[in-house]
């Protein structure tokens, strides 16, 4: 088991906005942040995190907790998994009791793994060589801690020496496994070492020399690795891409490195063929552009093509630009074309553009009907921009499908109505009454207003929080949804003295005399009108206080 004191101090260490944000685009508000909650089908940015508390809650579904509960419930994982992933984060080493299972993940495998890739490059000469002909030399081989994967029996022979268990290095993708047994994860490969956005070692990329056909191959899938969420080169670029506010993102890690050593210092590159959702959060901190620097070729055309759609439905603003294949960044760079690179690289093509373009032109449309659905298609993606946005492109559309411009629309609003859900959304919002919230926060943080609210008023008085109320007079338990929610009421104005409370006890009270008088009158009671009087009284009684 994890040691209760470990986790403490890792709570400690963490800013629950950044590990959410490692999974869902953030968006500033005030102190806190908000954004779309994961947890129930909503477009609107209901849920609120704090890092000044160390929470998360959605006003909706109520879906609330501290990073650990996030984490749990986002990637479905038990109590120490989800704490052992945060710590992996955080490159934080737990302590167990002696009960340790077995499930820990050292992150001394990999490191020590990466120290003997290191010490072996320069003792092959061949990989050494490829390395120079690419334009590579001592000093960006030190900074990016190249290295060298030898025969199978070399890196298992490491391991055994290491006293590094099966278990360990399997979690760590440093072995993989198969009905023959295991085997190295890395053979005969130059090796890439790949950090997370928070600059820890979480796996490796390998390319090959020889005629392997498979060129690059990553560690496996772990609880550390995630390809699709990483990209490499993110902790050296990150300074330079928010302080440029743009960041460029190529095919393959010489491109990437190659790209750093032209000054191109906000260069990253995808681990897989095109970008994915997960990359969207790291994309979405900073206000950033990206360039999407791909081949032209099939696979990298698709590639972009995929990646400046999810770009664009995220409202990340960018461009596209596709790198002939006679002209690959990294050659580019070597043969001293770096201008033309650069050249290059501030121009381009913008995301939706170039996504409509390559739609079209992939469709080829001739008949009126194929135009149609074509148009269709189109739609189909910018329905889900804004408005300005989507018709932005109307010019664009109309002349390549031969159309009269002010014959269709691109927007939402253009050609279809608001659904039901959307209605049932805005339905479904829960009302508020500020001042009453503005009481019961007043109550949750000093207990002599709790005690005088508690002696002045009923439960009945509080119509529309009643069930904050019972929270906050009862246990306080920072769990409850209804405290975490009050705790996160960020825009209530906190009494420093006792007037503004009397004032305000005073409107709640008049407010709930309003409301009963109403509710009495259209009922059938035979005393309704001696009850209608006793409140009228007592509106009388506060008006004089």
């Amino acid at each position: 088991m994890i040691e209760s004191s470990s986790i403490e101090n890792l709570k400690a260490i963490i800013d629950i906005s950044d590990v959410i944000g490692s999974y869902i685009p953030l968006k500033k508000s005030g102190g806190n942040f908000v954004c779309v909650c994961p947890f129930h089908n909503d477009k609107n940015p209901s849920m609120s995190v704090s890092p000044s508390k160390g929470i998360f809650h959605c006003f909706a579904c109520k879906a609330g907790g501290d990073a650990i509960k996030f984490i749990m419930d986002y990637e479905k994982l038990s109590y120490p998994e989800a704490v052992e992933k945060l710590a992996n984060m955080y490159n934080f080493t737990l302590t167990y009791t002696q009960e340790q299972n077995s499930h820990k993940i050292d992150k001394k495998v990999l490191e020590n793994l990466n120290l003997h890739y290191k010490s072996l490059l320069y003792k092959n000469q061949e990989a050494l060589n490829y390395l120079y002909n690419r334009g590579i030399n001592d000093a960006m081989i030190e900074i990016w801690e190249l290295g060298w994967a030898s025969e199978n029996q070399n890196t298992l022979n490491l391991l055994q020496n290491e006293n590094i268990d099966k278990e360990a290095a399997l979690q760590t993708g440093a072995i993989k496994q198969n009905e023959h047994g295991i085997y190295a994860s890395f053979i005969n490969r130059i090796t890439f070492p790949i950090y997370n956005h928070l600059g820890n070692l979480v796996g490796f990329g390998g390319r090959t020399i020889s005629g392997n056909p498979a060129k690059y191959v990553n560690s496996p899938q772990s609880q550390i690795f995630d390809k699709s969420r990483l990209l490499y080169g993110y902790d050296k670029a990150k300074n330079e891409i928010y302080k440029k506010g743009e960041i460029i993102i190529c095919e393959g890690y010489m491109d990437c490195i190659m790209l750093h050593k032209a000054g191109f210092n906000n260069a990253v590159a995808v681990l897989g063929v095109a970008l994915t959702d997960k990359h969207i959060p790291l994309l979405k901190r900073g206000d950033i552009k990206v360039v999407l620097s791909f081949d032209s070729d099939d696979a990298g055309r698709g590639a972009a093509f995929k990646s400046a759609r999810l770009l664009a439905l995220n409202e990340i603003d960018g461009r596209v630009v596709l790198i002939s294949s006679e002209k690959d960044p990294a050659d580019m760079i070597v043969s001293g074309k770096a201008n033309e690179l650069k050249t290059m690289l501030s121009g381009g093509v913008e995301l939706g553009e170039f996504y409509i373009r390559e739609l079209i032109s992939s469709k080829k449309p001739q008949t009126p009907l194929e135009i149609s659905h074509t148009l269709e298609a189109v739609q189909e993606f910018t329905k889900n921009l804004k408005e300005v946005v989507a018709n932005s492109y109307i010019p664009l559309v109309a002349t390549m499908l031969g159309l009269d411009p002010s014959s269709f629309s691109l927007s939402a609003r253009g050609y279809r109505k608001t659904t039901a859900n959307s209605v049932n959304s805005l339905k479904s919002q829960p009302k508020k009454d500020l001042l009453e919230l503005e009481i019961l926060k007043n109550m949750l943080i000093n207990p002599q207003i709790l005690q005088i609210v508690k002696n002045e008023c009923d439960e009945s008085m509080f119509m529309t929080h009643k069930e904050t109320y019972k929270a906050v007079v009862g246990s306080q338990n920072p769990n409850n949804p209804y405290i975490r929610e009050l705790n996160l009421q960020g825009d209530l104005e906190v009494y420093k003295d006792f007037e503004p409370l009397k004032q305000a006890i005073k409107i709640l009270k008049t407010n709930f005399c309003d409301k009963a008088i109403k509710t009495i009158a259209s009922s059938n009671s035979q005393d309704k009108f001696e009850q209608i009087k006793k409140l009228q009284n007592i509106k009388k009684q506060l008006k004089g206080i």
